[in-house]
């Protein structure tokens, strides 16, 4: 049975504060000092800034095993974040500290809280603030579902066990990734560099797209730095394309577009090649172009060193000043056909493209994994800490105090 506590009743909380900035003294440390912007992990060890040990003699300090949550600032965020201090730690005025009594496990509150975002936002006021103010006296009132400690202890132990699972995929992802910047700087970077493969422009190898849509094709497309080209239906849930579609470029799978914008990874414009339909339309404001049939260029290679960030330089070098034309880079086609790359033999841009690909996929597959790891701990926290599911009584036994 759970038995359900006003929050306040359970935690001691505390205000945070921040040192002198003006103080060298305080700062570039090895003391933690912990702001919102290092929310990101439910456990906190480190921080982006950091305290000498006289700064963090004078700060604020959160214990260890302390929760931290956020109270100023959550509609920048859309959620609450809280973190459980996992040693000592300094933090700012934007948090407060909640010190749990001894009723009351600090992992169980920390995956409490974590399982109640949207309760939590209710509990903001943006009226005056802006960027949006947590009620603490609400906050002291914010109700808890509280089961005997041992079975507190339990379900903590069963929801970190997913943590640390998610940790460690995601750390196998961001060394996958190192990894793929070093194949992609080796195989395709290096190649160009040594003078040794065959240097042709864009338009040797490539033709513009002209075409437009006179079949009433509906499929509008939207291109997006993470995901390639895809339906506005699938990324906004709707179309955000005028009603007059006969105007748009056509383009058939395989074809490219250069979106004229920066985006996070391609501060010049990101291209990006038609993958997952048959065809679909674009905006004119794209250059839209494919690869000649008779080419000798292998279009997985072609597709590799668009995303290598290889050509960002000959990029920036025809990125003309002036007024921008709908917030566009100012490229002209005949300029973006003549920027410079360079070909190895066939055979060998088809391996090169197969071997990073392969890296990609493995990649994407431990993305997805992390994707299903996180959906599963959601779903164990919804169950197990309303009450839904019961931690068995042989495994609650083993958190008895003696």
């Amino acid at each position: 049975m759970k038995n359900k506590v006003r929050l306040g009743d359970i935690v001691d909380i505390k205000s945070g504060g921040t040192p002198r900035k003006s103080n060298q003294l305080f700062w570039g440390g090895n003391n933690p000092w912990i702001s919102a912007k290092d929310l990101k992990q439910p456990v906190l060890m480190h921080s982006i800034d950091t305290l000498t040990d006289e700064g963090f003699s004078g700060a604020k300090i959160a214990p260890k095993y302390s929760v931290l949550i956020l109270v100023r600032g959550m509609t920048l965020f859309k959620k609450v974040p809280v973190g459980l201090a996992g040693r000592d730690v300094a933090f700012n005025q934007d948090l407060k500290s909640l010190i749990p009594s001894n009723d009351i496990a600090p992992e169980y509150l920390l995956y409490y809280l974590l399982s109640k975002e949207g309760s939590l936002m209710k509990l903001v006021d943006s009226a005056g603030h802006g960027t949006g103010r947590l009620n603490t006296d609400l906050l002291k009132g914010f109700p808890i579902l509280l089961p005997p400690l041992p079975e507190q202890k339990a379900i903590a132990e069963v929801l970190s066990t997913w943590d640390r699972a998610i940790s460690t995929t995601e750390r196998l992802i961001q060394a996958k990734e190192k990894r793929f910047k070093w194949l992609l700087n080796k195989l395709i970077n290096h190649g160009a560099e040594n003078g040794d493969w065959k240097r042709v422009t864009l338009g040797n190898i490539c033709s513009l797209i002209s075409a437009k849509n006179k079949g009433g094709e509906t499929n509008v497309l939207t291109s997006s730095a993470k995901h390639g080209l895809v339906s506005q239906l699938d990324y906004f849930n709707k179309s955000v394309a005028g009603k007059n579609l006969a105007g748009y470029y056509l383009l058939k799978r395989g074809d490219f577009a250069y979106n004229r914008s920066s985006s996070n990874g391609f501060p010049y414009g990101a291209i990006k090649r038609l993958n997952d339909y048959d065809q679909g339309i674009l905006s004119t404001l794209y250059l839209c172009f494919s690869l000649n049939p008779d080419s000798e260029c292998d279009s997985n290679f072609l597709l590799c060193i668009f995303e290598s960030g290889l050509l960002n330089r000959e990029l920036r070098s025809i990125c003309h000043e002036g007024a921008r034309s709908h917030g566009l880079l100012n490229v002209t086609k005949p300029d973006f056909m003549s920027i410079h790359l360079h070909l190895p033999p066939l055979d060998e841009q088809k391996d090169i493209a197969e071997m990073l690909n392969t890296a990609q996929r493995e990649i994407d597959l431990l993305k997805k994994l992390a994707e299903k790891q996180k959906e599963q701990k959601r779903g164990l926290m919804q169950k197990m800490l309303t009450g839904e599911w019961r931690v068995e009584i042989e495994i609650v036994n083993q958190y008895m105090e003696a």
